[in-house]
């Protein structure tokens, strides 16, 4: 009896770990099958705020779009602003990171960087928005019903900025005694080009114009005198500054 209960309580615990091993991949599967479901649906809303409006789109027509029960897609996101907001951190996520990619470009000089990282968000700011005037319904309710999103994003984009000015200051280049200080008002000098209500009013090229003036503008005040090279790297082309009248 003592063998049998041996080889009994083996095959037990051979199949308990096969009876977790299942569920573990169940559960894997389900979660890569939620998370397909969850993109398809991402998709589909994205599309209709840009044609209709965020504003005007239902759940019931996000569900019709993606082939599924408005009840289905409540298990998915809990409302609109839900759907809005997920929408909102990828699309600020990829921002960061191309800033982020940019930064950490130690071979080039900080104040090239610097500049790089303001039309890389410009750019990105640009290709989101230019083409898609409806979707700032969208920001405008992020912004009123979910202010976390943006304060997240925003002090992401912060430690960014912190982390190249520092690099700045040790390769001699920058000359900084309150880097946070500093950063808050470099952002604060350049929210107009990450601003989507202002990304249809202007041809690309003129907000990159814009854009390098005011970071010259910065960097004048940045660069040490040892700087010369890094001043005239990064100086703006030769176009000149002009206010649009919109």
């Amino acid at each position: 009896m003592g063998a049998y209960a041996e080889i009994g309580a083996r095959l037990y615990v051979e199949y308990t770990k096969l009876i977790h091993y299942n569920h573990g991949a169940m559960n894997t599967k389900m979660t890569q099958s939620s998370d397909k479901v969850r993109l398809r649906i991402l998709e589909a809303a994205a599309q209709r705020f840009t044609q209709f409006g965020y504003n005007k789109t239902t759940m019931a027509e996000v569900a019709q779009d993606c082939g599924m029960s408005a009840a289905n897609l409540y298990r998915y996101f809990e409302n609109k602003l839900d759907i809005g907001a997920n929408l909102a951190c990828n699309c600020l996520r990829i921002k960061r990171e191309r800033m982020q990619a940019v930064v950490h470009q130690r071979e080039r000089s900080a104040a090239e960087r610097l500049q790089d990282v303001v039309l890389q968000a410009l750019d990105h700011t640009y290709e989101q928005w230019s083409g898609s005037p409806r979707m700032n319904e969208m920001i405008n309710a992020i912004c009123d019903a979910r202010m976390d999103i943006v304060d997240e994003h925003e002090q992401g984009e912060h430690q960014l900025l912190v982390e190249l000015l520092e690099d700045g200051n040790a390769r001699g280049e920058f000359q900084i005694s309150d880097i946070d200080v500093t950063a808050t008002a470099i952002a604060t000098a350049t929210t107009a080009f990450n601003m989507p209500l202002l990304m249809p009013l202007y041809p690309l090229e003129t907000l990159h114009q814009r854009a390098k003036c005011v970071v010259q503008l910065i960097l004048n005040g940045l660069l040490s005198n040892q700087s010369s090279t890094a001043r005239e790297v990064s100086a703006p082309s030769s176009h000149p500054f002009r206010i649009i009248n919109s």
